[in-house]
């Protein structure tokens, strides 16, 4: 039987921001705090899209690397859905000067953002 175990951070990023998505996981992680990462925490041959839903709905809170890479992901825009509809606390981690686009911004706008 496998035990579920729960994170307090869901990191969301573009593929293309992965190795700064990576810096935040470690320094978080040295802080003590446990992360949920993709691919790290996806096992060999799990539906990616089930353990995506299954990292957030264990996590407490979505920290969001915020990119213009980011900004054009369809799929950061549904991790930032399934973090609301689960009512985790959005922290947008700004590595750009990006408007959200409208998608992005409702899930974003009553959040405290990090540059």
């Amino acid at each position: 039987m496998e035990l579920e175990v729960s994170h307090d951070v869901f990191i969301s990023y573009s593929s293309h921001d992965k190795p700064i998505a990576d810096g935040i996981c470690a320094n978080l992680e040295a802080a003590g705090l446990r992360c949920w990462i993709a691919p790290r925490d996806i096992v060999a041959g799990e539906d990616w899209p089930t353990a995506i839903a299954g990292g957030i709905s264990l996590a407490r809170v979505m920290v969001l690397v915020f990119s213009n890479n980011a900004n054009l992901s369809d799929e950061v825009s549904r991790e930032l859905y399934l973090a609301a509809n689960n009512k985790l606390a959005i922290i947008p981690f700004v590595i750009e000067n990006v408007t959200p686009e409208a998608g992005k911004a409702y899930y974003m706008g009553r959040t405290h953002w990090m540059d």
